[in-house]
């Protein structure tokens, strides 16, 4: 469906009036409280515990409750071919029985103490999380320990799962944005393992066993091979005496597993995939910038100008405000170590994907080839910093970047510089990254819908 048309004439690059008004007060407000805010973090603490597990905590007495965070390296990027998904469906059975507690009843003894345990897989990690009152942190801490050192794996449990898994698949294929990423990541990263979206296939789900995840937690879950965050009210005695009766019996291991190449460019490339939808979803990328490269801040910058917020960048502005064509547009660099991905996303009537690629490929090459003008770069970096605290207002919030910081070894000062390095960034390191990150000449697309949505090209200017 398409909007209606704006009354306001095109000005291609400019946000609406608001956002400078608005973002500058943000600013101020930040620059009045921000650094305070950052600068009153809780104290990090890193240790390793005398059983050898690496934690970092946080500690925060506001409130009477931990958060912890146990990620095992072994995550989606690590999967055998063939087996894509196993890494997901492992993760899924740790909370569905340990010990000689089977589904049901483990699920009663965390609903007992009011804690709860969640668990899930992503690229590189398998991940415990748990939540409890601190006065009830024995009990959970023990519930969190049976399920990393006894998890069962029972056949019916698994087969339940597996079929969840299998029909969540099945859902995905009437999914237009569903089946669009299946056919995008691998095009942008090619036989790199980062290609894996770690849902798997309904072949390769289905074929796995209990043996299989049995084998695959083994062979991960040991002591040197995962890393643990812990924000709330605990003292760093108590929590090594809990993490090590939790996780004290699984194997040391030989070390941590770490992804040891980058993914390299594919080229140019179009795969366009017919279905019968009212609107054509598009997806428009290359390989990005890993989070740890310098760039990194400059990149956010500029794609905050460029299309990351939906209403007033550069995208969002013309594609939406003043075209009418689409309900959401966005450009996003989405990091992973050693590498990401840049892409553009968006979903139109099948009738206008063209003109839709064609206002992206102008706004690609102006933000290369002009410098951006000081009233949007000034509101992108405001916007930025004025937000960032948000990004840590919370215990979960906080534990989130924890992980974060651990896992692609960001280091212990990463919330205290990010504001200075937003800050640092110039009007020529805007340009200067737009033109070493974005090829519009070396972009994939990939296009799902019906009719005239299949006979879009990429036309970069």
């Amino acid at each position: 469906m398409m909007l209606p048309m704006p009354t306001q004439t095109a000005n291609l690059g400019k946000r609406p009036g608001w956002g400078r008004c608005w973002w500058v007060v943000v600013l101020g407000i930040f620059m009045l409280t921000g650094e305070r805010t950052v600068h009153a973090l809780p104290h990090l603490e890193m240790f390793t515990t005398p059983k050898g597990v690496n934690v970092w905590l946080m500690r925060t007495t506001e409130l009477p409750m931990l958060s912890v965070a146990v990620e095992v390296r072994g995550g989606s990027a690590f999967e055998p071919k063939g087996q894509e998904g196993l890494a997901g469906l492992t993760a899924g059975l740790l909370d569905e029985g340990a010990g000689n507690l089977d589904a049901k009843g483990f699920k009663e003894a965390l609903e007992a103490i009011g804690a709860r345990l969640g668990v899930g897989a992503d690229a590189m990690d398998m991940s415990v999380q748990l939540t409890t009152l601190t006065a009830e942190a024995p009990k959970a801490m023990a519930l969190l320990g049976q399920a990393m050192t006894t998890p069962t794996f029972a056949e019916a449990d698994v087969a339940r799962v597996r079929a969840s898994m299998v029909a969540n698949l099945q859902r995905g294929d009437e999914d237009p944005s569903t089946v669009a990423w299946r056919l995008f990541r691998p095009r942008v990263f090619g036989a790199h393992p980062y290609a894996n979206g770690g849902d798997g296939t309904v072949a390769s789900v289905g074929a796995l066993t209990a043996a299989d995840l049995r084998q695959w937690w083994t062979t991960h879950a040991t002591r040197r091979n995962l890393r643990v965050a812990v924000v709330g009210d605990v003292t760093q005695a108590e929590l090594t005496r809990w993490l090590d009766a939790a996780l004290g019996a699984l194997p040391e291991g030989t070390g941590r597993l770490e992804m040891t190449t980058a993914p390299t460019p594919t080229g140019a490339g179009h795969e366009a995939f017919k279905m019968a939808v009212p609107q054509g979803t598009v997806l428009l990328g290359h390989v990005g910038l890993a989070r740890q490269d310098p760039d990194f801040y400059a990149l956010m910058v500029m794609n905050q100008i460029l299309g990351a917020d939906v209403l007033t960048s550069r995208l969002g502005h013309d594609i939406r405000e003043v075209h009418g064509l689409v309900y959401n547009v966005r450009s996003v660099n989405s990091p992973q170590p050693l590498g990401g991905m840049f892409y553009i996303t968006l979903a139109t009537d099948n009738a206008k994907v063209q003109k839709a690629l064609d206002l992206a490929a102008s706004h690609l090459k102006r933000i290369r080839t002009e410098p951006v003008r000081d009233e949007e770069f000034d509101d992108a970096k405001a916007y930025l910093l004025g937000s960032f605290p948000l990004r840590m207002d919370s215990n979960a919030k906080l534990l989130g970047m924890l992980g974060l910081m651990q896992n692609e070894g960001l280091g212990e000062d990463y919330l205290q510089r990010w504001p200075e390095r937003i800050a640092a960034v110039t009007l020529a390191d805007v340009q200067r990254v737009a033109q070493r990150v974005l090829q519009p000449e070396a972009m994939q697309l990939v296009v799902v819908g019906d009719k005239e949505a299949l006979k879009a090209q990429w036309k970069p200017e």
